[in-house]
């Protein structure tokens, strides 16, 4: 009877593989106390959003983010057309939610350029590129009056655009000061800034990040483990990782709009690779607390096959690599289970008053 049992329990391992990976215990865990857990809230293949969002506020998730794009907004000069109109719809949807949203308007969106086509060749501190975007920030704000509103990032991962290019960053400095304060004019209390990446911070790009962020309110940040070939670096690198960050703005808040962490065979990485970095995540962020208040993970469901070939085509790079961080960053798969990097994301959650 003995070798029949564990012939059964053998048997389950295998034919759950990695959903057998068991959450870790929590132990001196911080308090939530002010800190918000937010998350991109991705359905599964049964398309129920809602749903997906109520799970999401199950785990403790009080916020979500929001991207549009310029080019997709202002279809022609001055005129302002956006179908699907995503504003719109976060405004009828979220307040009855209760969900806050961080707002990213990608006039940069990673490698990619998204001034409407008639700005296209002209840089970003022309007069005329600067009164536009300001236009649309009048619209924006007139979509989104009963919208409540964490943060507002202009422009997404600049830094994997402008590069190294002093002249292009100059000239996006001066876009972005005069936005922003645009931007304040119109939701005096809300925290503006520009969305940078992790590894531009601490890499060749920091000096232009730390420029531009001398006009910024909050310091908004994406971050990715993982190595150039898209590998993953080990779950314990977050803790040097956050140390980095909050040295190279000792003086302000630091929202992290983007952290996720694939669980792929294509990044060397696993279900208990994933679940452990969720451990990590939470206690570095303990660390941190008082200088890292939201926390925002991306994402919470993987993205269909379809999905998944539109982003890589988007961002014009296939790499095996790429594809896998893309189909399997979720905390959930497509097909609607938890992996174990939810469960643990609960069992933070919980251990913290979430």
């Amino acid at each position: 009877p003995f070798s029949i049992a564990l012939i059964f329990l053998l048997s389950l391992v295998v034919a759950c593989g990695e959903t057998a990976v068991p959450t870790a215990p929590v132990a001196d865990a911080v308090p939530r106390g002010s800190r918000i857990l937010s998350m991109d809230v991705t359905e599964a293949v049964d398309g129920d959003f809602n749903a997906a969002l109520q799970l999401a506020k199950s785990v403790g998730v009080t916020a979500v983010t929001l991207t549009v794009y310029w080019d997709e907004i202002e279809t022609a000069p001055g005129v302002y057309t956006p179908d699907p109109n995503w504003l719109e719809i976060a405004n009828l949807y979220y307040p009855a939610q209760e969900m806050q949203v961080s707002l990213t308007i990608s006039v940069i969106d990673t490698d990619n350029l998204r001034l409407p086509p008639d700005l296209a060749g002209k840089p970003f501190d022309d007069s005329a590129v600067i009164a536009r975007f300001n236009g649309l920030l009048d619209y924006v704000a007139a979509q989104l009056p009963d919208l409540t509103l964490k943060s507002l990032a202009i422009g997404n991962e600049i830094d994997i655009y402008l590069g190294t290019d002093a002249a292009q960053w100059g000239a996006y400095e001066t876009f972005f000061m005069e936005t922003a304060g645009h931007a304040h004019a119109l939701w005096p209390t809300l925290p503006v800034g520009s969305k940078t990446t992790f590894d531009g911070i601490a890499g060749d790009p920091a000096p232009a990040i730390q420029s531009i962020n001398q006009f910024s309110d909050v310091v908004l940040v994406t971050y990715y483990p993982l190595n150039a070939d898209f590998t993953v670096r080990e779950a314990a690198t977050v803790h040097d990782d956050f140390q980095t960050l909050t040295d190279a703005f000792p003086d302000q808040l630091i929202y992290l709009l983007e952290v996720g962490y694939p669980s792929g065979d294509g990044n060397h990485s696993s279900y208990a690779k994933q679940t452990a970095f969720i451990g990590e995540l939470f206690v570095a962020w303990d660390t941190h607390a008082e200088q890292i208040p939201l926390v925002n993970y991306t994402w919470q469901t993987d993205m269909p096959p379809d999905a998944v070939k539109q982003m890589a085509d988007d961002y014009h790079f296939d790499s095996p690599g790429f594809v896998s961080y893309l189909a399997t960053l979720g905390l959930r798969t497509f097909d609607n289970a938890d992996k174990p990097a939810f469960r643990q994301v609960a069992t933070e959650t919980e251990a913290r008053g979430w």
